[in-house]
């Protein structure tokens, strides 16, 4: 199978490593930068949590050719680069190339649509959690599930389902969901429980939940998020998605560095409006009030706007 992975960041790194590594022909597509440079160069190093090392060679590519067979394209960009990106792209895929997102938020499966109307785009999920450590390396910090939305179109289903085996056999658990629709807000739930706040504070995510207040913002958000869930049509109990999301805080995701963080970190712009910010849209679509969610947002656009003016740290953007 001949997978394309749209973006070389830290989960992009990880899907597309694991998949080399068991055999599968992958590429990444990104602009060029150090990290990539790196992965070129030298190779991909992922670190396992029991600190292994993996060293896996993996291309990173700038183009892609118009006649060029490409079985799976894999969004794994940021959502706000995804028209940029993405557009890059067009006139240059089959139709029967399909075209799965995985991204973080709501919203990404139409977009990407619009940009290619006769490919068939499928919505899912990751499960796990990676971080870059520095160029060229990433940690792999979260083990979950990754889930795929069910198809029955002919060819691309038997393609998809392919894909699924593929991830599997890499070691990346995958199922297809029949109701990707919830899938995706539970995905949505835990971003919008931790990515903002981590970011914030510039906590790992299991950090936030070692306090009262933190675990209580937790709960806030969460339950805001339920209610305009439930309003979308998505059957959720606040407190069954409450526990859940501490769970995953405890267990699965504790020692992960959120992607948010690590964008704050670097100076770049965030997925927040795809996260805590498309929440905040969809409550205002239906009359729910989302102060919390609307807070953290704000706090966000504020320092994604401002990187220049922060106290105490160098006036460089990487």
């Amino acid at each position: 199978m001949k997978i394309l992975i749209a973006g070389a960041g830290a989960m992009a790194c990880l899907t597309g490593g694991k998949l080399k590594a068991s055999g599968e022909e992958v590429r990444l597509y990104n602009r060029l930068n150090s990290h990539v440079e790196t992965i070129n160069k030298q190779g991909l190093r992922i670190v396992e949590k029991d600190n292994s090392v993996t060293q896996i060679e993996l291309e990173v590519v700038q183009d892609v050719k118009a006649d060029e067979q490409v079985d799976v394209l894999l969004v794994l960009l940021k959502a706000q680069a995804n028209e940029a990106v993405l557009g890059k792209l067009r006139g240059k895929l089959a139709e029967d190339t399909i075209i799965v997102t995985m991204q973080n938020g709501i919203g990404n499966a139409e977009t990407i649509q619009q940009l290619f109307p006769k490919n068939t785009v499928i919505s899912g999920t990751l499960g796990h959690g990676a971080s870059v450590e520095h160029d060229g390396t990433i940690l792999h910090r979260g083990w979950g599930t990754n889930y795929l939305g069910g198809i029955e179109e002919g060819r691309a289903g038997k393609t998809l389902e392919a894909f699924a085996e593929k991830l599997n056999k890499a070691g990346m658990k995958t199922a297809v969901s029949p109701d990707v629709h919830a899938v995706i807000w539970n995905k949505l739930f835990v971003n919008a429980a931790y990515n903002s706040i981590t970011a914030l504070t510039r906590l790992k995510n299991g950090d936030i939940i070692n306090t009262q207040e933190g675990e209580g913002l937790l709960r806030t958000v969460t339950e805001e998020a339920v209610l305009v869930a439930r309003a979308e049509g998505v059957d959720a109990d606040a407190e069954a998605v409450i526990e859940e999301c501490l769970r995953m805080g405890r267990q699965d995701i504790g020692s992960n560095k959120s992607s948010m963080l690590m964008d704050i970190l670097k100076k770049r712009q965030t997925e927040i409006e795809a996260i805590n910010g498309g929440i905040v849209k969809l409550g205002k679509k239906h009359g729910i009030e989302t102060p919390v969610n609307a807070s953290l947002a704000a706090l966000i656009r504020i320092i994604e706007q401002n990187y220049k003016l922060r106290v105490g740290e160098p006036n460089v953007q990487k």
